[in-house]
């Protein structure tokens, strides 16, 4: 883990275990800066069901992979990064579902990512796919 003034990254295999290790990190930073529990929620969710979404559907090997995860304290906000070297998709861009539909499977993860998180980025460059999600300080 590398530790800047208001910044924290890690970095995690690609298994499902190793994002135990960045709900830690999520609970340490907010608790640093003093963030609200909401915030907490908010960050802890989106980065569980990305990270998930990931590590489940974004590779299409059984190799080790390396996952970035980063928190910045921004004014006003904050952000969570997440950089991987998986399959290109931009969650953006998945229709929404309709969430009562009784034959609907999956989809909860963008949902709630989209629903908590004030403002929502994916981009790739050079193979690496980048999300980055801010939570608004209030």
């Amino acid at each position: 883990m590398t530790v800047a003034t208001h910044q924290v990254e890690t970095r995690i295999q690609n298994r499902i275990p190793a994002i135990a290790s960045v709900a830690d990190l999520v609970s340490s930073f907010c608790a640093a800066h003093k963030l609200s529990q909401q915030l907490l929620v908010a960050l802890s969710v989106s980065l569980d069901e990305a990270l998930n979404n990931i590590i489940s559907y974004g590779y299409s090997d059984a190799g080790d992979h390396s996952i970035l995860v980063r928190l910045a304290y921004e004014p006003g906000s904050v952000a969570a990064t997440i950089e991987d070297d998986g399959n290109f998709f931009d969650p953006l861009s998945v229709k929404r579902r309709d969430l009562h539909s009784p034959d609907r499977v999956g989809g909860y993860g963008i949902h709630f990512i989209t629903n908590l998180m004030d403002d929502v980025q994916y981009g790739c460059q050079h193979g690496i796919n980048r999300l980055v999600m801010r939570k608004r300080i209030v």
